[in-house]
């Protein structure tokens, strides 16, 4: 697989709302105002290039008022920070500061100083129960898309997934995919065949992430490929480049070859986070979440999936509907759900669609409930879930609300023979059925988080 070919699918992604490449292009438009807004809102988030910069413009009075003592606070949090030229510009700008005025830039630089940044945001990186729970145990063999290999296509895939105590999968997420659509359905059938070690059942879901290849050139040959571009991206992120930062973090995280663990590749999705990349954004606050490399920290999550799902990142608009929906939800938490579904399907994401299906076939307000659209919606994905149990539960679920209980039965028993095959827990299946088959709906959340 040409390394130009996963970098396009990292460059193809649409920024954050502010982040490091329109910040630094509003700059040098002259559009002071928009730069410094953007410049600050990663400085918050403790990027040192936005920290400088940030600094540079209050001296120079650029897009903000002019002020020696913000300036020097700003350039002393980019010096912490590692930005050799912030601690240049706080030694320029200090003897010129007035008595006490030190103290008040300590006090401004204060809230975002590292310690402080530490408490309420950032992740404390730490090796997970993941990285156990995640080793493969057993992976089936994926056959090479008949339209894909016959036209010469290659290309990666990065998924993420959850991982049951019994070992099996659930929920196959695409993360990225270049190109875009081309095995993605290829991969989420496979990502339900993989097998993981069992664990003890009490054991909560472990969510894992693995990048699939698909080149028409022999295994043997393409490994060294592999680890040109794996050096490559490396290169280029240690020079600061945001994409490739993202995508050395996607390399260590999803290629187990590598021999690397989630905790190794936070780091890197960090620099590109605190830059505004918005998937980045979505790594950290899925990590923090669960707990994937880093303590699991809900708080801290909630920051970070919010920030890119405002960004229209829409697997942070997923999750944060998912979150909303957990336990016994309300009125209010299923609007929360539903809005942020309805944003990330009308940017027509797959997960959106299945996951808003889901909601209006089972949603327990009836407010929420719209069987015809749940069908609808889950016609425009069924193509691509590969072989995905979930299909025929949630269609089941629908027919139901409708009031159609022996379709919806039947789409049950199919759900239930699918599960079968994959050695999902046949229990949960079983009870929708049973209700059914009682001519009694079923209203709760079919997926799990």
């Amino acid at each position: 697989m040409r390394a130009a070919l996963l970098l396009a699918a990292v460059l193809c992604c649409p920024p954050a709302q502010a982040d490091l490449f329109t910040a630094q292009l509003a700059y040098h438009k002259g559009d002071y105002e928009h730069a410094f807004k953007d410049y600050r809102d990663l400085a918050e988030l403790g990027q040192p290039l936005a920290q400088y910069n940030v600094a540079v413009m209050y001296a120079k009075g650029q897009g903000v008022r002019q002020s020696d003592i913000n300036a020097y606070a700003w350039a002393t949090l980019a010096a912490a920070g590692g930005d050799p030229r912030g601690q240049a510009l706080a030694d320029e700008l200090r003897p010129d500061l007035a008595p006490g005025s030190e103290q008040i830039a300590a006090d401004i630089a204060a809230p975002f100083s590292r310690k402080n940044l530490d408490a309420k945001l950032l992740p404390r990186i730490t090796a997970g129960e993941d990285s156990q729970a995640c080793k493969l145990h057993e992976r089936p063999s994926i056959s090479y898309p008949w339209d894909a290999a016959n036209k010469g296509i290659q290309g990666n895939v990065f998924m993420q997934f959850v991982v049951m105590a019994d070992g099996t999968t659930r929920t196959p997420r695409v993360l990225l995919s270049f190109p875009v659509g081309v095995f993605d359905g290829t991969v989420r059938h496979a990502v339900l065949g993989m097998h993981y070690a069992a664990r003890p059942p009490e054991a909560p879901p472990a969510h894992c992430e693995v990048m699939f290849r698909f080149t028409t050139g022999n295994a043997a040959g393409d490994y060294p490929k592999l680890q040109m571009f794996v050096s490559d991206t490396h290169k280029k992120a240690e020079q600061g480049d945001v994409e490739s930062e993202f995508m050395y973090g996607l390399l260590l995280s999803g290629v187990p070859q590598l021999g690397h663990k989630s905790e190794d590749a936070l780091p890197w999705f960090l620099k590109a986070a605190q830059s505004g990349y918005r998937q980045a954004q979505y790594e950290i606050g899925s990590s923090l979440l669960v707990g994937r490399g880093c303590q699991c920290e809900e708080n801290k999550a909630l920051l970070w999936l919010s920030r890119a799902a405002e960004a229209d990142q829409p697997n942070a608009q997923v999750t944060l509907a998912q979150l909303a929906l957990r336990g016994a939800p309300d009125a209010a938490d299923m609007k929360r759900a539903k809005l942020w579904l309805e944003r990330a399907v009308a940017r027509g994401d797959h997960d959106g669609m299945v996951y808003l299906s889901a909601l209006l076939a089972a949603a327990p307000v009836p407010e929420f409930r719209d069987p015809a659209r749940a069908l609808s919606l889950l016609d425009k994905v069924s193509k691509d879930l590969g072989g995905d149990p979930i299909e025929f539960e949630i269609r089941a679920a629908a027919q139901a609300a409708a009031g159609n209980f022996d379709p919806a039965a039947d789409s049950e028993r199919r759900a239930i023979s699918m599960a079968s095959r994959l050695h999902w827990d046949p229990g949960p299946l079983n009870e929708r059925l049973a209700r059914y088959q009682a001519h009694t709906p079923w209203y709760g959340n079919l997926l799990i988080l």
